[in-house]
């Protein structure tokens, strides 16, 4: 079996349930009856489809998007990595197209509609680059689906006018590259474009089934993201080492899930830690996707006192305002494109875990299946659910008591329930702006 440009190994795991999946990877193979298939998320356990409601891009000016995306194989080209490929989408940071490397930048405006330049950017790590970590891709729609309307036949002619349009654009100008599988055949921009990049830094859906948590975020909290991606970027691109992508070490979900512990959504994974202890920072694509999104649908956002115990809730509370279980986390699927003359369209998602327990693809698969998690309406209203349970049994009389027995949360109770206040008011907004939204969308009734 041979394993490609993408990782197959990432998430904080014990030791026996790494050496398990990698012996399970040997015995298995990658065929869909060997052992392996018991990592797979298949067509059959959920509806391979949920897309976000487009008024969604009219209530939310900034959010986060961190991809999964299934193993390719193309009808030409072989097979990719068992584990697929991790990439972040980021609205309201776009591709600073002065800069000498890949950078971003804060967006000129906020964005209501996919298509606007200026709606975001996508983010990808490389195996394959030498003097930079990622690329930011610009826009929505070249990240997800390589500008191919629904029902439009992916052919070889708009793959290839793909590739010219991803160099136009600068995706990878100031990038050099290490020696990757094709590069035998003429290391050329184009080369790397039509056989490393496609499919996997971009156009994603050309030739992969692509997973998402979106997690809603403060301004300040993408200009952290921001600087987390520039600064990674700048250290390789005007330092003196290389960077050299490690499948156990530093690989494309490491980077994107630090970048979001540098806005305090969770806590970050090291990287390069001192030998063995490396396998305590593993990060999987798709566990990672599933992290997220239990992260944004199911914490807490009940008990004050143990979010003031938990270092990256505890932190975003106090300096963002803001805490990582809220209204408009959602969960999607996005499926290879159809119809697709130049990869096949078979639907597949690796996630590790003991092969006896299937954990995370039960996880996935709940998640995949729950209306509140991946229906705007029913998300809104199942918030403001939790916001006003949250406030009704808060007691008020007990509470004022606490200042005579003394407590030490008397300003976090205050600053907690401040932020449930302001949740529920905008909850309550959108929900009624969603209303109006809908009822425009439908246009005037006839009497």
């Amino acid at each position: 079996m041979t394993l490609l440009a993408a990782p197959w190994l990432c998430a904080g795991w014990g030791i026996f349930t790494v050496l398990l999946a990698g012996m399970t990877l040997l015995l298995g193979g990658c065929g869909d009856n060997g052992i392996i298939s018991r990592f797979m998320l298949k067509p059959d356990r959920i509806i391979v489809e949920r897309r976000p409601d487009p008024v969604y891009e009219q209530l939310f000016p900034y959010y986060v998007e961190l991809c999964a995306t299934s193993q390719f194989r193309s009808k030409l080209k072989g097979e990719g990595g068992v584990a697929g490929h991790a990439a972040m989408y980021i609205k309201g940071a776009c591709k600073d197209e002065d800069a000498p490397f890949p950078k971003l930048r804060r967006c000129r405006g906020v964005a209501t509609e996919l298509n606007d330049p200026e709606h975001g950017a996508g983010v990808s790590v490389g195996r394959w680059f030498r003097n930079v970590n990622w690329v930011a891709i610009p826009g929505y729609e070249l990240f997800h689906d390589g500008n191919l309307k629904v029902g439009e036949r992916l052919t070889q002619a708009h793959f290839e006018a793909t590739v010219r349009d991803v160099i136009s654009k600068g995706v990878y100008r100031g990038v050099e590259f290490h020696d990757y599988p094709s590069s035998g055949a003429g290391a050329s921009l184009e080369n790397f474009v039509e056989n490393e990049g496609i499919g996997t830094d971009l156009a994603l859906q050309f030739a992969r089934s692509v997973f998402c948590a979106r997690l809603p975020v403060t301004e300040p909290m993408l200009d952290e993201i921001i600087a987390f991606l520039n600064d990674k970027n700048r250290e390789y691109a005007e330092g003196d080492a290389d960077y050299n992508w490690s499948v156990w070490a530093d690989n494309c979900a490491h980077t994107l899930r630090n970048a979001l512990a540098a806005a305090n959504i969770w806590s970050p994974l090291s990287v390069q830690a001192v030998k063995f202890r490396q396998i305590f920072n593993l990060a999987v694509p798709a566990n990672e996707f599933v992290n997220l999104a239990e992260l944004g649908t199911e914490g807490n956002i009940s008990d004050y006192r143990e979010i003031q115990h938990e270092g990256p809730e505890r932190d975003a509370l106090h300096e963002f305002h803001w805490l990582p279980t809220r209204h408009g986390a959602l969960v999607k699927t996005l499926p290879v494109h159809e119809p697709n003359d130049v990869y096949d369209t078979t639907f597949r998602l690796f996630t590790l875990q003991s092969p006896f327990r299937m954990g995370k693809t039960q996880r996935a698969i709940d998640l995949l299946s729950d209306e509140r998690f991946v229906n705007l309406g029913t998300n809104l209203h199942y918030f403001r659910d939790k916001y006003e349970a949250t406030l009704a049994s808060h007691d008020e009389q007990r509470e004022m008591l606490a200042s005579v027995r003394g407590t030490p949360y008397r300003r976090v109770e205050r600053l907690y329930y401040e932020y449930i206040q302001a949740q529920r008011a905008e909850v309550e907004a959108m929900l009624d702006r969603l209303t109006l939204l809908e009822e425009q969308a439908d246009g005037p009734k006839s009497k």
